[in-house]
């Protein structure tokens, strides 16, 4: 095979513009038409930095495209085939032709598109690359997509500006949302907010009654349109055409381009673009507005199911979870601990002389002592897969996961410190002054035939055994 200076020195001299790339070697070699193209200085070896000063842009997606990007995208033949080449203020449309020469060599020819590179949007590729952009488009990318319509619009439509307005609720005010402007056009969106009717009742009856505003010839405007001719007349507008937006069968906005340069005698065939551009984004507002209110749903929704799961999962009166979650929960931590083959502990607690408690310091008193017994108890269970939950009446269960024997202890002893501290009196205990609490506890490692009631019923049985030892104490299954 030619060695790569050999086939250097006829591609060379082609005579449009080539460009080499070694991918082993990331250097470049350009031909004179390409030196031209580029705006480069003759170099034998081209690095990426030569290039720092062009601009490549997908002609389809808008993207900003890096040299090397081009030889990567051009691998798929015919997937592209043009790009837009930005050198400075000046733009070219190329055409692209891609070929392999060695494992590491590759080669791309660029030729100049007759047509101008105003004239690249071509108004079928314009509204399919507009379509397919605000088909799915999100709030987080709106302004971008609304920018390149207004900009697409513009060029093909041959204007100056091109524009977005909306009204307000009312439909008294109006103001510039979105503005692209060609180069060397003064921008006017700031100053253009929150416009009164009272300022254009022309411009303003004109939409509400046809929804069109179309001017070939701003010297042309009646005098009732006084207040419209000034404001042109201060933007140095010779033409101007707008196109009313409607949504949910009311005017919401418009659409709309001007000439400054020179006047335009809009065709219809303008009309007919920039009101589709406007009913495109119509309908994308539309999307938006729907998927909104969509996810404003599904959030209530969910935040209905969050209360909904709360109140079926938590007691009443304590606030803490109930026998229903207390269930639930202590098969799943069953599952995960016979999984990982950790411990498990089951405390289960019981007001001591509760009921006695009730009879003599009335209900309120006793609700209030369960709701202070129940926030300790919560408030001890401080990992995520601890739980505290109001097993019935005055007793409460608390599963503690990954929790052996001696912690299960040492937590029961916490428990009842934590009890003491809450200072409540109980004059009619057998065993204190003050309310206490006796403690039952089982602890294990669990397998695959471990179930819960099993666990429950020995924690229950060491309850009833710390009872009938004399309460106010702390009791395991089995006993040490």
């Amino acid at each position: 095979m030619n060695s790569i200076k050999e086939i250097w020195s006829t591609l060379k001299c082609l005579p449009f513009a080539v460009l080499v790339h070694d991918s082993k070697t990331r250097n470049y070699k350009a031909n004179e038409s390409a030196l031209n193209l580029f705006n480069l200085k003759q170099h034998s070896d081209l690095n990426e930095n030569h290039f720092g000063h062009i601009k490549l842009i997908s002609p389809l997606s808008k993207k900003t495209l890096l040299l090397q990007n081009l030889f990567d995208v051009y691998l798929i033949p015919n997937v592209q085939n043009k790009v837009v080449l930005e050198v400075g203020k000046t733009a070219f449309l190329l055409n692209i032709k891609f070929a392999n020469i060695t494992e590491t060599v590759s080669m791309i020819t660029f030729e100049i598109e007759k047509q101008t590179i105003d004239e690249q949007y071509n108004f079928d590729v314009v509204i399919s690359n507009i379509s397919a952009d605000l088909i799915d488009i999100q709030n987080d990318d709106v302004d971008k997509h609304i920018n390149y319509a207004l900009k697409a619009i513009g060029t093909v439509c041959h204007a100056d500006r091109s524009y977005l307005f909306k009204f307000n609720d009312e439909n008294t005010q109006m103001s510039n949302t979105h503005e692209w402007v060609n180069t060397g056009i003064t921008p006017f969106k700031d100053s253009l907010q929150n416009v009164p009717k009272s300022e254009l009742p022309y411009f303003f009856k004109l939409m509400n009654d046809t929804y069109l505003f179309k001017v070939n010839d701003v010297a042309d405007l009646p005098a009732s349109a006084g207040g419209e001719k000034k404001e042109f007349e201060l933007q140095k507008i010779k033409s101007v055409m707008c196109i009313g937006l409607s949504y949910e069968k009311e005017l919401v906005g418009f659409i709309g381009c001007d000439c400054v340069a020179v006047k335009r005698e809009w065709t219809n065939l303008d009309l007919i673009r920039i009101k589709l551009v406007g009913e495109i984004l119509t309908n994308a507002f539309k999307n938006i507005n729907y998927k909104q209110k969509l996810e404003l749903t599904q959030q209530q929704l969910i935040t209905a199911n969050q209360k909904l799961s709360e109140l079926v999962n938590t007691d009443g009166l304590t606030n803490i979870a109930n026998r229903r979650c207390f269930d639930q929960t202590i098969d799943d931590e069953i599952q995960r601990c016979v999984r990982y083959q950790q411990p498990i502990s089951l405390l289960i607690c019981d007001i001591d002389f509760f009921k006695k408690y009730n009879d003599s310091y009335g209900h309120q008193k006793g609700d209030e002592a369960l709701k202070q017994v129940a926030e300790t108890l919560q408030n001890l269970c401080k990992r995520p897969g601890d739980l505290a939950a109001r097993y019935g009446g005055e007793e409460f269960a608390l599963i503690l996961p990954c929790t052996n024997t001696d912690n299960a202890y040492c937590f029961s002893t916490l428990i009842q410190k934590e009890i003491a501290k809450l200072d409540i009196e109980h004059k009619y205990s057998e065993v204190s002054d003050m309310l206490t609490l006796s403690i039952g506890f089982y602890s294990l490692i669990p397998n695959t035939k471990t179930i819960a009631e099993d666990i429950i019923a020995k924690a229950d049985a060491a309850l009833y055994n710390a009872k009938e030892t004399g309460r106010n104490k702390i009791s395991e299954s089995p006993p040490r």
